[in-house]
Formats: C-alpha cells, structure tokens, sequence
C-alpha cells in the first residue's frame, strides 16, 4: 500500500517506515492504536455535547439565594483634622522686639566765638559816601557805623577794640539817613562837638560779625530799621 500511494521511492520508503512505526508504539503504549484514536474523538465530541447542555440544567439547591460578592471599594485616605478654632490673642506670644539701637552722641557743642579785636580788613572796613543813600534803601550784605572823621580815621587805621560793657552800635543801609538826621537837628547829640562835615560812615562785611552781635530793640523800634550792637560774643 505504501508503494502504490507514493509517487516516488523515497515517499514510498518514508510512508513505509511510518505505519511501521505505529504499529510498534501501538504494541508498546496502551492506547496508540487506531481504534484508541477513533474512541477518544467519540468522546471528546460527547464533552462538547455534555457541555452545551449542561447550560440548560436548573442550578444546584441554594445557589439562587447565594447573593453576588459587593465590589471591593478602596479605603479613603484619613487626612489629619484642621483646627477650626481661633488662637487666643492673650495667649500668643508676640514676636520680642528688637533691642533699641542707642543713638549716636552729639558732637560736642562748638563754644561761642569770644573775640576782643577785629582787624579792619578782616571785616573789610572801609568809608562811604552818605548822602546818596535812602531811607527806602533795602538791606545789603553790609552793616553800618556812624562816627566822627577822627574817630573813623583811627578805625580805619587800627582796626576795632571790642568791649561788652561799650558795643559798638550798628545799623542796615536804610537807617543811615535817619541817625545822620538825628545828629544833624540834636546839637545835643553831636560826637564830640563834631560839625556836619566831620561825619563820617563806615560799613562793615555782615557776614564776618554775624556771630558777634546782638539785636537792639530800641533803636530798631525808634529808627524802624534793624539795629544791632557789635559786642564780640562770648
């Protein structure tokens, strides 16, 4: 049979060898044979029978009334409680304050200047010409000084000698007219039997004396021009 059913030797001879060696197995090993293999399809296709049918079989006692498992939820995660409650305000420490910084010591006070003697061109002393000035004159950078010639030369010349108790009286540009007036109407009040033409002015620089005067009210009130003494502070 295996040499009709093969085309060539070699089919032949394979096909040969192949029922040959079924036959053995088949004597070795319960169940190989053909008539093993047709029984086992029989009853693999009576399980698949088996199997439908079992579909339809009512369900065993007590499993109707079996209830379905709950589906297994996952456990929420605790989360820690927040305090709702307010701090008491008497109770809570407010943050230390920081330690106050001492200030810085003042420089010491500079002292008044004291001075006894001016020199006349420290001050820039010099003479003016008096009548072209005005009552209605406003104030400049200078303070002026009303004196006889004699008296204005030797200034002039050695300069000013500063004594408290004996200031020198001094007055803005505009109130030049008004104690020139005074000397001129007074006989009384002329300097040292002085004439008209033996008045002389002098001006002083303001700024060198500044700390070196103080107000007169009286005059300033009589004049209604800013008037000071020249007193050499201290």
């Amino acid at each position: 049979m295996a040499r009709i059913a093969a085309r060539r030797d070699t089919q032949a001879l394979a096909l040969y060898w192949r029922g040959r060696g079924c036959r053995e197995l088949a004597g070795i090993l319960p169940g190989y044979g053909p008539e093993d293999r047709l029984r086992r399809s029989i009853d693999m296709a009576r399980s698949r029978l088996s199997s439908d049918d079992m579909r339809e079989l009512p369900l065993p006692e007590g499993a109707a009334d079996r209830q379905p498992p709950r589906p297994r939820v996952p456990r929420a995660v605790r989360r820690p409680a927040i305090s709702t409650a307010q701090d008491d305000l008497f109770q809570t420490r407010t943050p230390a304050e920081p330690a106050a910084v001492a200030p810085a010591p003042a420089p010491p006070a500079t002292p008044p200047r004291r001075v006894a003697h001016l020199d006349a061109g420290e001050i820039q002393l010099a003479r003016v010409h008096y009548r072209g000035l005005q009552p209605s004159d406003p104030p400049d950078s200078f303070l002026y000084h009303i004196a006889s010639s004699r008296h204005a030369e030797q200034m002039l010349r050695d300069g000013l000698d500063l004594n408290p108790r004996q200031p020198l009286p001094l007055t803005e540009r505009g109130g030049v007219p008004y104690w020139l007036s005074l000397l001129v109407d007074d006989a009384d009040v002329m300097m040292d039997g002085a004439e008209e033409e033996d008045i002389a002015v002098l001006r002083l620089k303001r700024f060198m004396v500044d700390d070196l005067i103080e107000d007169d009210p009286d005059a300033t009130r009589s004049s209604g021009v800013a008037c000071y003494f020249l007193t050499g502070g201290g």
